[in-house]
C-alpha cells in the first residue's frame, strides 16, 4: 500500500521514498472503494510553485480564472494591450529596409521562428499535485524525509526539476490529509482545474502573452501565495534560496524552452551580484529575456555581461548568437542598430574575424542574404553621412563583414559572388572556399579563387590553395582548363607562401603522375626529396611514409603502361632505400602490368603480393577485371571466391568484373542476375549495368537495352551520362544515326544528361557507318557553339569524314580532288600526334633497339583504334608509302625504338599484311601472318582457376582477333589456287582456339566452290551458316508470310558474329549444284558428290530449290545470261546481295 502511494505522487516529480528493489506483496487487498470514492486532488504546496515557477506563479494560480475571464472580454473588444511587448521606434535611413516601430505582429511572428525554440506546445503544463503527508501511511520521521528529498539544494533534486505534463485525474481517496485545508464544494466540477491549466495558455492584460509575468511587478508575490499554514511551514522553503547561484544553476540546466524555468532564472540574475554570474547563469538569461519578448532586458544583460570579466569569451558569443539571432528576424534594423552600439564593449573583448563560425543561430535565420543585400544601402547611406566619426564607420564595416559571413553559410549559389563583392572581406573568401564543398558549390570555387587572388593584398592560405586545386582538377574540367589552373596554383604557392607545403607538393605530383607527365614528375620528386630529406618531422624515407615517396614515380610509369621501368623503380625501393612496400605500392604496379595487358606479368605480381602483405579490395578488383574483360570466367570466379573468404570487401568493381566474364562468354541473363541482385544489397550498380548495356549494343540487340533501361529505372537505378553512351553505341552500331543524333540535340537543348566530347564522337562515328560525313562537320561546328573543346577522338573523326569524301554533297564533293581530300584527312591525324609529314620529329628521348614486349601484340586504346583505321584505309586505297609512314609514325611515338622489324598491335599488322598482299609481296605476308599467329597464341590464351595457363584455349574476347588476318591469307591462298592450303589454314586456326567470323565463313565458301571442292563447301555452309537463315524475302511474301524479319533479327544478323549465308554465298552454291546436275550423268564422282550433298545438306537444298529469281547484277555475274532451271521468276525489286537472310 506504501508503494502504490508512492506511485500517485512520482507523476508529480516527488519520488518520496526510494521503491524497494523486489516487489512488495500486500497481506491485505483494499478495497476497490478505497480509491475510488470522492475526495479533492493533491494540489502542490505554494512553496514549490514559487521555487518552479518564480513569485508572479503563485498570483497566477490564485487569480487565473479572473485573467482568463477578462482576457476573454479584451479580445472581443479588440482593446488587449501590448505595452510590454513594445520595443521601441527607430528611424530608417536606408533604401528599401523598414526601419520602423516594431509591432506586436513582428514580435509574435519572431516568437513562431526556429532560431530560438519558444513553441507553446513545448511547455508543460503546471504541476498542480500535492506532496501532503498522509499521517496513516508514513511513520514517525516521514515529515523530515521528505525535507529532505524536496530541499532544492540537494545534488540530487536539480535533475529532477523538470516540468512534466499534467499527471492523469488522481482518483479520489477515502481520507483526508491530517493538514487543515478548505475542501472544493464539488471534486468533479470542470471548473476547479481550469483555471490551473489556462494559466499559462491565455495572454494575461499586461499584454506579455503567453510568457508574461501576469501584470505585476516581477519581485512582487501576492499575499495568497506567501501564505503558509504553521503546519505547512515545516514542509517549505524560502522563495529565495539562500544560495542563489547554486538555485539558478541547477535550473539553468533545463531552462531551455521553458519559459517559467527561464522568468525565474532572469529575475534571480537580476538580483544578484555580477561576481556570482556564471557561464550558464548567463546565457539562460539572456533567452530568458528573448523568451519573455523583452528584447531590451536581454540586451541589458547582454551589456552587463561584457563588464563581468570572470565570464569567459565563449558565454559572451552563446548570448551575442542569440540576440543577434533575435534582431536578425526582424524587417527593421531597429534592433540590430541597439547591438551595435555595443561594439566598442564587444570588440574589447571579441575578434569578429574569428567569431563568425560560432554564430550558428544567426547564420541560420531564413532570408539572410536578401536581408543583407538590402541592409547594404543602409550601410552605405551611414557610412555616406558627415556626421558619422571614425567608430562608428568602423563598427558598420566590421557588421557588414559580418553579416555576410553569416550570410554565406547558407545562401544559394547565385547570392555567392553579390556577398562577396560586397565586403571584398578575406576571411569570407576563406570561409565561402572552405564550405564550398559542403554547400555543393563545387561549380563556382574557380571563379571565387580567381576573385580572391586578384583582390590587394589577399594571400590564400594553405587551406584555400588545396580546395581550389580541388576544383581544378575535377573530372567534368575541361584538359586545357585543368593543366592552365594547376599551373596557376603552383606559381600562387611561390607567389603567396614563398615555398609550397610538403602537401601541396603530393597533390600536384599526384596529378601529375595521374596525367602521365613523366618530366614533370620527375622534376617535382627531386625537389620533394632535396627539401624534405632531412627533416626529421617529414620522415620520406622511413617505414611509414617511404612507400608514399616513392609512390609517385611508380604511378607515372603505370600510367604510361611501363611495368618494366615500374618495376625497376619497385626493386630499388626495396633494395637500395630498404623501404617495405605497402599494400598501395603493391597495387600501382600490379596496375601498370594491367595497363600494358600483361596478364602472365600480373598475376605473377598478385601471387607475390599475396605472399608479401595481402591483397586488399583494389587489388582484386584489378586482376579481376583483366580476367573479366578477356572472359576467364572461371579465373574470375575464383578470384571473387577468395576476396569473399579472405573477408575482403567486394565493391562494384569486383562485380562489374563479374558482368564482363559473364558477357563474353554470352551468359547475358546470368551478368544481368549479378546486377539484380547487387541492386538488391544496395551496391551502388550503374556501372555494371552500363556494362551490361554496352554488351548488349555490340550484338546490336536495342530490344535488350530498352528491356534494361525499365529495369534500372524500376530498381531505382540512376542513370548517368555513361548510361547514355551505351544507348548511344547501340544505336550507332545499328545504324540508326539519325536517332542518334535527335537524342544528342534533345539532350543539348532541354539538358537531359551532361554531353560531352564522347557523346559528339559516337554520333559521329554513327553517321560515318550511314555514309553521311556532311553531318559530321557540322557536329563539330555545333560542339563549338557549346563551347566543347574538340578533342583527339573528334578530330580522328573528321579526318574519317574527309577520307569519305565521295560520300558528300556533290557541290561539296566537287570542290576537291580525291587526292585533296585524303590528303587533309592524313593532315588532321599527323597534327593529333603533332608530326608533319615529310619532316622527322626529334624523339623526347634517345631511341633504342630493345625488342618490343609481346604484349604489344594485344595493346588496345585510342592510339591502335586510330593507327590501324587509317592504315586500314590506305591499305585498301593500295598506298603502301603512307602505311609505312604510319607505322614508323606509330612506333617513333608509342614504342620508342628503332627496331623496324618489332611486333605492332594486331589491327596494324593486319593493315601490313593486306598492303604487303596488294604489293604482291607473298613472302612478306607469310612471314607477318605466321608471327601474328604465333605470338597471339601465346598472348590470347586463356587462364583457368588457380591462374594456370590453358593450352589451345583462347580467351573470349579474342578469339576473332585474327579475322582480318586470315582473310587476307584465304585471298593470297586462292589466288594461288591452294584449295588444300586454304583447309588447312582454317583448321589450324580452329584448332589454336581461334573463331572464324560470318565474313570468312562466306568468304571460306565461296572460294571453295570456286576451286570446285563443291562437298567441302556445301557440308560446311550446312554445319556452320545455315542454322540461322531465315529463309528467301521474295518467298517469303508469295506465301503471304511477314514481308519482312523482325528489326531486331535483321540488326543482329549484321554483327560479324552472328553466322549466316549471304546471297552471294547461296548464289556460288545453286552454282555449283547446277553443274553437278548438268556434269551427273557423264561423271561417276560428280554424280556421288551430288547424291552425298541431297542427303546431306537438306536446308542448303531447301534454300536453292525455293531460291526466286530478281534479275539482279548478282545474278547475272554469278549465273550468267542462262536460266536457272529451279528457280521461280520473280516480280519486284532487285535484291541486293545481302538480302536473302535476314531480309
Amino acid at each position: 500500500m506504501l508503494e502504490r502511494s508512492v506511485a500517485c505522487l512520482e507523476p508529480c516529480g516527488l519520488r518520496a521514498l526510494q521503491p524497494h528493489k523486489q516487489a512488495l506483496r500486500p497481506t491485505r487487498q483494499l478495497h476497490t472503494a478505497f480509491w475510488q470514492h470522492g475526495a479533492a486532488d493533491i494540489e502542490l504546496t505554494a512553496a514549490w510553485r514559487a521555487l518552479m515557477h518564480g513569485p508572479t506563479a503563485h498570483s497566477m494560480t490564485a487569480s487565473s480564472s479572473t485573467a482568463t475571464r477578462a482576457t476573454t472580454k479584451k479580445r472581443r473588444h479588440g482593446t488587449m494591450d501590448h505595452s510590454a511587448m513594445s520595443m521601441g521606434t527607430g528611424t530608417g535611413t536606408g533604401t528599401g529596409v523598414n526601419t520602423g516601430t516594431v509591432t506586436d505582429a513582428d514580435a509574435d511572428m519572431v516568437m513562431s521562428m526556429g532560431t530560438i525554440s519558444l513553441d507553446p506546445a513545448r511547455r508543460d503544463p503546471p504541476l498542480n499535485a500535492s506532496a501532503f503527508v498522509l499521517d496513516f501511511l508514513y511513520p514517525a520521521g516521514a515529515v523530515s524525509l521528505m525535507r529532505r528529498r524536496l530541499s532544492p539544494l540537494s545534488p540530487r533534486r536539480h535533475d529532477r526539476l523538470r516540468l512534466r505534463t499534467r499527471p492523469s485525474h488522481v482518483s479520489p481517496r477515502l481520507y483526508n490529509s491530517s493538514l487543515p485545508q478548505k475542501q472544493p464544494d464539488s471534486p468533479s466540477a470542470p471548473s476547479q482545474r481550469p483555471a490551473v491549466e489556462n494559466s499559462h495558455t491565455h495572454t494575461t492584460d499586461s499584454g506579455q502573452g503567453e510568457y508574461g509575468l501576469g501584470g505585476k511587478d516581477p519581485g512582487e508575490a501576492t499575499s495568497e501565495a506567501n501564505t503558509v499554514s504553521p503546519q505547512d511551514h515545516a514542509l517549505h522553503e524560502p522563495v529565495r534560496p539562500p544560495n542563489s547561484r547554486q538555485t539558478v544553476s541547477s535550473l539553468s540546466s533545463t531552462a531551455t524552452g521553458l519559459p517559467p524555468v527561464s522568468s525565474r532564472i532572469f529575475e534571480m540574475l537580476r538580483g544578484s551580484h555580477v561576481s556570482d554570474w556564471s557561464h550558464d547563469m548567463f546565457v539562460s538569461a539572456v533567452f530568458a529575456g528573448l523568451s519573455r519578448a523583452t528584447f531590451p532586458e536581454a540586451l541589458s544583460v547582454f551589456e552587463r555581461g561584457l563588464q563581468v570579466r570572470t565570464l569567459d569569451n565563449t558565454a559572451l558569443i552563446e548570448a551575442l548568437d542569440l540576440v543577434l539571432a533575435f534582431a536578425l528576424q526582424f524587417p527593421t534594423t531597429e534592433f540590430l542598430n541597439d547591438i551595435w552600439k555595443l561594439y566598442p564593449e564587444m570588440t574589447a573583448r571579441l575578434d569578429f574575424n574569428m567569431i563568425a563560425e560560432h554564430l550558428r543561430n544567426s547564420a541560420s535565420v531564413s532570408g539572410l542574404a536578401e536581408k543583407v543585400l538590402v541592409f547594404q544601402n543602409h550601410i552605405a547611406e551611414r557610412l555616406s553621412d558627415p556626421s558619422s566619426d571614425e567608430t562608428s564607420r568602423e563598427a558598420l564595416q566590421a557588421l557588414q563583414k559580418l553579416l555576410v559571413r553569416l550570410a554565406l553559410v547558407s545562401c544559394e549559389e547565385p547570392h555567392v559572388i553579390p556577398l562577396l563583392l560586397l565586403s571584398k572581406d578575406f576571411f569570407a573568401f576563406e570561409d565561402c572556399l572552405r564550405g564550398a564543398r559542403e554547400m555543393n558549390r563545387g561549380n563556382i570555387i574557380q571563379d571565387v579563387y580567381v576573385m580572391y587572388r586578384e583582390l590587394p593584398g589577399s594571400s590564400p592560405s594553405h587551406a584555400a590553395l588545396h580546395i581550389a586545386f580541388g576544383a581544378y582538377t575535377r573530372a567534368d574540367t575541361p584538359v586545357g582548363n585543368m593543366l592552365a589552373g594547376v599551373k596557376l596554383l603552383w606559381d600562387d604557392w611561390h607567389r603567396f607562401h614563398g615555398v609550397p607545403s610538403r602537401r601541396a607538393y603530393q597533390k600536384h605530383l599526384g596529378f601529375h603522375a595521374a596525367q602521365g607527365n613523366k618530366e614533370r614528375v620527375y622534376s617535382l620528386w627531386s625537389e620533394y626529396v632535396k627539401r624534405f630529406r632531412d627533416d626529421p618531422e617529414a620522415g620520406i624515407f622511413n617505414a611509414k611514409e617511404g612507400s608514399k615517396t616513392f609512390a609517385h614515380l611508380l604511378q607515372v610509369n603505370a600510367v604510361n603502361a611501363e611495368p618494366e621501368e615500374t618495376q625497376r623503380i619497385f626493386d630499388d625501393m626495396t633494395d637500395k632505400f630498404k623501404v617495405q612496400p605497402a599494400t598501395y605500392a603493391w597495387n600501382i604496379l600490379l596496375n601498370a602490368y594491367a595497363k600494358a595487358d600483361d596478364y602472365d606479368g600480373a598475376i605473377a605480381t598478385f601471387d607475390r603480393l599475396c605472399e608479401a602483405c595481402g591483397p586488399d579490395t583494389y587489388s582484386y578488383g584489378t586482376l579481376m577485371q583483366m580476367a573479366g574483360s578477356r572472359g576467364d570466367l572461371g579465373f574470375a570466379v575464383d578470384l571473387y571466391r577468395r576476396a569473399r573468404s579472405t573477408g575482403v570487401i567486394i565493391n562494384d568493381a569486383i562485380l562489374s568484373s563479374l558482368v564482363d566474364a559473364y558477357c563474353q562468354n554470352d551468359l547475358l541473363k546470368e551478368a544481368q542476375d549479378v546486377c539484380t541482385r547487387a541492386a538488391i544489397k544496395g551496391v551502388d550498380t550503374t556501372r555494371m549495368w552500363n556494362k551490361l548495356l554496352y554488351y548488349h549494343a555490340l550484338r546490336r540487340d536495342l530490344a535488350s537495352i530498352n528491356k534494361i533501361l525499365t529495369v534500372m529505372a524500376d530498381k531505382d537505378v540512376a542513370y548517368n551520362q555513361f548510361t547514355y553512351q551505351q544507348l548511344l553505341l547501340g544505336l550507332a552500331l545499328c545504324r540508326q544515326s539519325q536517332h542518334a543524333l535527335h537524342l544528342l540535340t534533345v539532350a543539348l537543348k532541354d539538358n537531359v544528361f551532361q554531353v560531352t566530347q564522347t557523346h559528339f564522337q559516337i554520333v559521329m562515328g554513327a553517321l560515318l557507318r550511314t555514309g553521311e560525313p556532311a553531318l559530321v562537320r557540322r557536329l563539330s561546328l555545333l560542339m563549338k557553339e557549346y563551347n566543347l573543346p574538340v578533342t583527339e577522338e573528334v578530330l580522328f573523326r573528321i579526318s574519317q569524314a574527309l577520307g569519305q569524301w565521295h560520300n558528300m554533297p556533290p557541290a561539296q564533293r566537287e570542290r576537291r580532288s580525291g587526292e585533296q581530300w585524303i590528303g587533309g584527312a592524313l593532315r588532321i591525324f599527323f597534327r593529333i600526334y603533332g608530326h608533319k609529314a615529310g619532316r622527322e620529329t626529334e624523339p623526347k628521348t634517345r631511341q633504342t633497339s630493345r625488342p618490343v614486349e609481346p604484349r604489344e601484340l594485344l595493346r588496345s586504346g585510342r592510339e591502335v583504334y586510330q593507327f590501324g583505321t587509317m592504315m586500314q584505309i590506305f591499305a585498301q586505297l593500295n598506298n603502301s608509302v603512307q602505311v609505312d609512314e604510319l607505322v614508323q609514325l606509330y612506333r617513333h611515338v608509342f614504342q620508342d625504338t628503332s627496331n623496324h622489324d618489332g611486333l605492332l598491335p594486331i589491327s596494324m599488322l593486319t593493315a601490313v599484311i593486306r598492303s604487303s598482299h596488294h604489293d604482291q609481296q607473298h613472302d612478306r605476308v607469310v612471314a607477318t601472318w605466321e608471327l601474328l599467329f604465333k605470338q597471339a597464341k601465346m598472348a590470347a590464351r586463356s587462364v583457368g582457376s588457380g591462374g594456370q595457363p590453358q593450352p589451345n584455349i583462347i580467351s573470349p574476347k579474342y578469339r576473332y582477333v585474327l579475322s582480318g588476318g586470315l582473310r587476307v591469307m584465304q585471298e593470297m591462298l586462292f589466288q594461288a589456287g591452294d584449295a588444300g592450303g586454304l583447309l588447312d589454314l582454317v583448321r589450324v586456326v580452329r584448332k589454336a582456339g581461334f573463331e572464324i567470323d560470318s565474313k570468312n565463313w562466306n568468304y571460306h565458301v565461296q572460294v571453295l566452290v570456286q576451286m570446285k571442292r563443291y562437298k567441302e563447301a556445301f557440308t560446311i555452309c550446312e554445319e556452320v551458316l545455315m542454322p540461322n537463315w531465315t529463309g528467301w524475302y521474295m518467298v517469303r511474301a508469295k506465301q503471304a508470310m511477314r514481308n519482312a524479319l523482325p528489326l531486331d533479327t535483321r540488326r543482329q544478323g549484321s554483327s560479324p558474329r552472328h553466322l549466316r549465308p549471304t546471297a552471294t554465298t547461296l548464289y556460288r552454291l545453286a552454282r555449283a549444284y547446277l553443274e553437278l546436275d548438268r556434269s551427273g550423268p557423264w561423271s561417276k564422282e560428280d554424280a556421288a558428290t551430288l547424291c552425298d550433298i541431297e542427303s546431306d545438306c537438306a536446308q542448303v537444298m531447301r534454300a536453292i530449290k525455293s531460291m526466286a529469281r530478281v534479275r539482279s547484277p548478282l545474278e547475272d555475274e554469278i549465273f550468267g545470261p542462262s536460266t536457272f532451271p529451279y528457280a521461280v521468276e520473280a516480280s519486284g525489286p532487285a535484291e541486293d546481295k545481302d538480302e536473302f537472310a535476314p531480309a
